[in-house]
């Protein structure tokens, strides 16, 4: 049975061990494109090749969301995210062997995808809900947004460290081990998921319609409108994400700031996505969910247009534009998670959102390969950034038209 009444402190620690189980996968997965140019190395591939792999990992994350989604729903939640354990430590085991681009694209590509979209954010946010109750998710949703950004701004100068004193084989050893550090931490987590046979009648409001997933679901949801802007809006999201997660790094790199520079720029990154993540999850439950979204993915274009056209390419810039970047970065799950969970039961939850990311991570296929193409072509990342700022402003558009009645 959920406790609903449980105290704000017993909240933060179930979602500070659902932090770490939800943190690691996607911090490493925030923080792959410093493994980018060390796998070309080893692989002997070219740019363009590699980051092709990447875009696969982003797009196979996305789209087995929802198969997972449902899968938990037939089996458990624990099932699933120790599969999804299981199959990270296989990908970073597949990347230690890889010496062909078959061979990268399945276990970079295809496994870790698979692995980060089981111990994906619906996923886990359910589970803590179950811990918790109802009524403290968004502060959930907050702290597990904040997680990639907490273990990401400890993960990317680490790596880069280990990557500079030990090599890749080591480093992807310990990416390994973290990965099966998760095991037992799903075990704790899902302690107080309900019994398959008596979800649903802890599901709320007790009004709604029988328990459906998969295809009937989608039909379903798509009949809201709320949802159906959701959809318009976070598809961007994963084309601005992936952006910085898989090519920023290298286009700083590109502008002549050293690499473990670049590297301490992506740890001031992942500080600002806890603030942002953190705030967001505050904000949302105090200010409407739509405008929220709509200033959030707002101000992306225009920071992005500023540092495009107006800033020097310094390190100081560098880290002034990652803070900027990180503050929006998360942020926008929070609100989109909350008019999910306000809209559907939460056992349709972890589906639903799945189907989000699967459209978030269509766009982060067509930018991680994009961006490798076009840089490839002309040398720089403009095109790959101006095509952000539009689909970005869209997305502006399409939030500040959602309704919370």
């Amino acid at each position: 049975m959920m406790t609903k009444n449980r105290s704000l402190f017993a909240v933060i620690m179930i979602g500070l061990v659902s932090c770490v189980l939800y943190g690691v996968g996607a911090a490493i997965r925030t923080n792959i494109g410093i493994l980018l140019n060390p796998l070309g190395t080893q692989t002997d591939l070219p740019y363009d090749q590699v980051s092709f792999c990447i875009a696969v990992m982003n797009l196979t994350f996305g789209a087995s969301q929802p198969f997972f989604g449902t899968l938990a729903s037939r089996t458990s939640n624990r099932f699933v995210l120790t599969a999804g354990s299981i199959l990270l430590i296989l990908s970073i085991a597949g990347m230690m062997t890889a010496r062909s681009f078959p061979m990268l694209l399945l276990s970079l590509g295809l496994l870790f995808g698979a692995g980060g979209g089981a111990i994906a954010f619906g996923m886990v946010l359910t589970s803590a809900i179950y811990f918790t109750g109802r009524e403290h998710a968004m502060t959930l949703s907050g702290l597990l947004n904040a997680a990639s950004g907490m273990i990401s701004f400890l993960l990317a100068p680490l790596m880069q460290n280990m990557l500079s004193h030990f090599g890749l084989t080591l480093t992807l050893t310990f990416l390994a081990v973290l990965a099966a550090a998760l095991i037992p931490i799903t075990f704790f987590i899902t302690s107080r998921d309900p019994q398959k046979g008596i979800r649903a009648k802890q599901d709320k409001p007790k009004a709604e319609e029988n328990d459906i997933n998969g295809l009937a679901l989608l039909k379903h949801a798509f009949r809201n409108r709320t949802f159906r802007l959701l959809v318009a809006g976070f598809s961007t999201c994963g084309f601005h994400m992936v952006i910085i997660e898989s090519h920023l790094f290298s286009q700083y790199v590109h502008y002549g700031i050293s690499e473990t520079s670049a590297s301490w720029a992506f740890y001031f990154y992942g500080v600002s996505t806890i603030l942002g993540a953190l705030l967001s999850g505050y904000l949302s439950t105090r200010v409407h969910k739509g405008h929220l979204l709509g200033f959030y993915y707002g101000f992306r274009a225009v920071w992005v247009i500023s540092y495009l056209l107006l800033m020097p390419k310094n390190i100081i810039t560098a880290f002034v534009f990652s803070v900027g970047l990180g503050l929006t970065g998360d942020a926008t799950v929070s609100p989109t998670s909350g008019l999910v969970n306000q809209n559907f039961r939460l056992s349709q939850v972890a589906t639903l959102i799945g189907f989000l990311f699967l459209c978030h991570q269509i766009g982060a296929f067509l930018s991680a390969w994009l961006g490798g193409v076009f840089f490839e072509m002309t040398g720089d990342y403009t095109i790959i950034w101006t095509a952000d700022i539009l689909l970005c402003s869209f997305a502006s558009i399409m939030s500040l038209r959602i309704s919370e009645k």
